[in-house]
């Protein structure tokens, strides 16, 4: 039995992004379909969210390995503005607290900032320093690191340096896993590279950031056609061993026993029917997946459209 993809991404929209995770909540979904409709479902998917005011980032199998969650974040870090981010979080928290005159002008402009708001520049740059150090460094809910990265993103938009690599671009470079100057990190009080054991959380963190910024959260739409098909989609594509495949699960199994930890995010993994039906690939080579997917009491006419998985009808276009 499958399920309409309009009626299954109306669903997740009402039930789930417009205030279930708007407001903080947190869901993680697997969706199977026809290899040809998996495109499809993402852009059905990451039209809704955009939609209901979120972030969507989109990361394929064929291109990311995603049994690392660490190489996950760094594939959404790639698609995040973050220096345009940076300045509207700034912005934001300026606003709030009675600075104007930010309108049309760059955050460096200091000098025509301070005379605007009637405060000596000295001043001003102290404002702000408490500003960022109250409301970023000292924000439990975000990653230490995380934290440590948002501050020097936010103080590259009022003092950008002239050196290169600038301490934001080597920041940049720490967010989407490139190699980077440690020294530098340690100096910025980054003391460790994003890698398994704290991908997660780093990413939580971001959902959060950017929920504070003004959107909704963040959507991740994670495409897994090349870890359940059994050939590659095409000849470029990255091919999963066995243990790739599980690593994906745990991946995923990780995602959903740590949602009441997660705020602001959605997870959702589409894939080809090979997620359920291979006899190598499909969830059910990995129990602890299969026992958190799997409906216990199911209707006989009816798929539930609120399931965990779910399979959706490929004959029918959103």
């Amino acid at each position: 039995m499958g399920i309409v993809l309009s009626e299954w991404s109306d669903l997740v929209r009402r039930e789930y992004l417009s205030e279930f995770v708007a407001s903080g909540g947190a869901a993680v979904k697997l969706a199977v379909a026809a290899p040809e409709d998996v495109p499809r479902v993402l852009d059905s998917l990451e039209q809704v969210s955009r939609t209901e005011g979120f972030v969507a980032a989109r990361v394929s199998a064929a291109k990311t390995r995603v049994h690392s969650v660490d190489r996950i974040f760094h594939a959404v870090a790639r698609q995040i503005e973050w220096d345009e981010t940076a300045d509207r979080y700034l912005r934001r928290l300026l606003g709030e607290h009675g600075v104007v005159g930010l309108e049309g002008r760059g955050l460096h402009e200091m000098d025509a900032i301070a005379d605007a708001n009637g405060r000596l520049k000295s001043d001003l740059y102290a404002e702000i320093s408490r500003l960022i150090s109250h409301r970023v460094l000292e924000n439990r809910a975000l990653a230490r690191e995380f934290r440590a990265a948002v501050a020097m993103l936010c103080w590259s938009r009022i003092n950008p340096q002239n050196v290169s690599p600038s301490d934001a671009e080597i920041v940049h470079q720490w967010l989407v896993g490139e190699r980077c100057s440690m020294a530098t990190l340690k100096r910025m009080q980054i003391y460790q590279r994003i890698a398994r054991h704290n991908a997660r959380w780093v990413l939580v963190s971001l959902a959060r950031w950017l929920h504070e910024i003004g959107h909704a959260g963040l959507v991740l739409l994670l495409d897994l056609s090349a870890v359940a098909a059994v050939s590659p989609p095409d000849a470029e594509s990255l091919r999963y061993t066995r243990m790739g495949v599980l690593d994906t699960y745990e991946v995923l199994r990780q995602f959903i026993d740590e949602t009441d930890e997660m705020e602001h995010l959605m997870v959702v993994a589409v894939a080809g029917p090979g997620l359920l039906e291979d006899p190598r690939r499909s969830v059910d080579n990995y129990t602890a997946l299969k026992m958190r997917t799997s409906d216990e009491v199911r209707d006989r006419s009816r798929a539930n459209p609120l399931a965990a998985l779910v399979r959706l009808d490929a004959g029918v276009k959103p």
